[in-house]
């Protein structure tokens, strides 16, 4: 077991989403909600791994579901079942209650299938929106339940996260995806200033 520092959660599992393929400003997002995460001692590490591992069989909820649930039209029962084959994106689909949450009269919102629904859960841990019903870690897709939150939780104190040394290795292998290449002028200067040194 290796320990970690918050913030190395948060950077760690920033980088790995981004190459992972999310776009920097989600993959900023999910840095968070994994910091959120560890904060509340959960397996931080292996549900980063998950999420990484699975970026490409998720799809992002489509503009005709996303209208229906504004219009508080939900799914499952009393509303059209339209969930596809793949399940939706835990990241992507925070994203967008986040930028435009729903009307309080949609709300509760039922949304079927999504995958890895505990990254939809931190990602709403910072707003006044919630999950009715936290899935465990381990929960790969379900249906979820999103209500209104009281009070908008905040991020808690703490210092250090355990991860398991192989999952470290695996995440730094994604992380590594998003390093700009060596180039020969790069080997030859070094981490120094060049061949001059001006001071």
């Amino acid at each position: 077991m290796i320990e970690l520092s918050f913030n190395e959660v948060e950077t760690l599992s920033a980088k790995a989403a981004r190459g992972a393929g999310f776009s920097w400003g989600l993959a900023e997002d999910i840095g968070r909600a994994a910091r959120a995460l560890a904060a509340d001692g959960q397996d931080w590490g292996s549900a980063m791994l998950s999420l990484v591992e699975n970026a490409r069989s998720f799809e992002a909820p489509d503009l005709i579901r996303a209208a229906r649930w504004y219009e508080g039209k939900g799914e499952g029962e009393g509303g059209a079942n339209i969930a596809a084959g793949k399940p939706l994106c835990p990241a992507k689909t925070a994203a967008l209650l986040l930028d435009h949450p729903p009307p309080a009269d949609a709300m509760p919102l039922t949304i079927l299938d999504v995958g890895l629904p505990v990254w939809l859960d931190a990602m709403l841990r910072r707003s006044a929106m919630r999950l009715a019903h936290v899935p465990a870690l381990s929960v790969s897709r379900a249906d979820v339940v999103i209500e209104h939150r009281s009070g908008i939780g905040q991020p808690r104190a703490g210092s250090r996260r355990a991860v398991e040394q192989q999952t470290l290795v695996a995440l730094n292998s994604f992380a590594a995806k998003t390093y700009v290449p060596e180039s020969e002028r790069s080997r030859v200067r070094g981490a120094g200033g060049g061949r001059v040194d001006d001071e």
